[in-house]
């Protein structure tokens, strides 16, 4: 098994024992309707069943969380394809694009630098699952942000449009990569009738491969449900603390993992406009902890919060 360095972008590690077969022969639905081509720079398609498993995954993710569930835009279909398939023919996500990268094009590498970006890489083709990159956009591991994460749950998030590119990249130390990418846009959603007053990860009980112990917990404040950006310069995290138990067990706050925002962003490119993240050691499966967010400012009013998550 080779693994990979982690970098803010999410290259994935080659876990073939933790990957699943994705070839034609194992799987009832094509992964493609016309099949890329890296050599060329062919972008190809993505297949009507492919796209609604990406979308009924992300949906069963917001519902976890009791946000809204979102549609696909398909007008996007061929950018997100083109976007995908810059990081598959340079087998590389982490760098600054440049036009003389292989199959560039202006257009797609200005949708990389604002959409979820994750590749995977290995010696052999066993592909994963599409959800594999999803799963890693949540657990945004050896990031510094969480920006991934927070476009995934944003309330106000309308549409997403998922392009992935698998094949030989043009250079690079893989053999075999698996590209993707996750465009995604806010709108006016009507979130009135949803009870929902803030966003926190991980929440209830979560599933282990969308939460890793060495990830950022994180936790967002849904004060106005109408004017997204509203959620920004009305939240202060300055005098925050937050405290982390198993029962009456406190646990330790990972020293220098605690930042926050809560500005008023310009664009909609990363969720809420507000944040608060931090890191806890020692935290295992099948235990429920409880977090409690206390001192936060919410339009000049002190606010606690108190929540529980378990993770197996």
């Amino acid at each position: 098994m080779k693994t990979v360095k982690l970098f803010p972008v999410f290259i994935l590690c080659a876990s073939l024992l933790a990957c699943t077969s994705e070839t034609q022969s194992d799987s009832a639905d094509p992964l493609y309707e016309n099949v890329p081509i890296i050599a060329d720079c062919t972008a190809g398609a993505l297949s009507e069943a492919e796209k609604g498993k990406v979308l009924t995954y992300i949906n069963s993710i917001r519902e976890t969380h009791g946000l809204p569930g979102v549609v696909c835009d398909d007008k996007n279909n061929i950018l997100a394809q083109k976007a995908a398939l810059i990081g598959a023919a340079n087998a590389d996500i982490s760098s600054v694009i440049m036009e003389s990268d292989f199959c560039y094009s202006s257009e797609a590498a200005q949708e990389c630098a604002r959409s979820n970006r994750s590749l995977w890489g290995s010696t052999t083709a066993n592909w994963p699952v599409s959800e594999i990159h999803v799963n890693d956009w949540m657990t945004e591991l050896n990031s510094t942000n969480i920006n991934c994460r927070r476009r995934l749950l944003d309330p106000f998030l309308k549409s997403i449009t998922f392009g992935r590119i698998i094949g030989s990249p043009k250079k690079g130390e893989y053999k075999y990569v698996s590209s993707a990418i996750l465009m995604t846009a806010s709108g006016n959603v009507d979130l009135s009738e949803y009870d929902i007053q803030y966003v926190a990860y991980p929440q209830g009980i979560y599933n282990a491969k969308l939460f890793d112990q060495n990830s950022f917990l994180s936790f967002s404040i849904l004060y106005d449900k109408y004017i997204k950006m509203n959620n920004g310069a009305s939240i202060d995290f300055s005098k925050a603390t937050i405290e982390v138990s198993a029962g009456s067990q406190p646990l330790e706050i990972v020293e220098g993992s605690i930042s926050y925002d809560s500005i008023h962003i310009v664009n909609s490119y990363n969720g809420l406009p507000n944040n608060l993240q931090w890191k806890v050691a020692g935290l295992t499966k099948n235990i429920t902890y409880t977090v409690k967010i206390s001192n936060v400012t919410v339009a000049e009013e002190p606010k606690n919060y108190e929540y529980t998550f378990s993770f197996k």
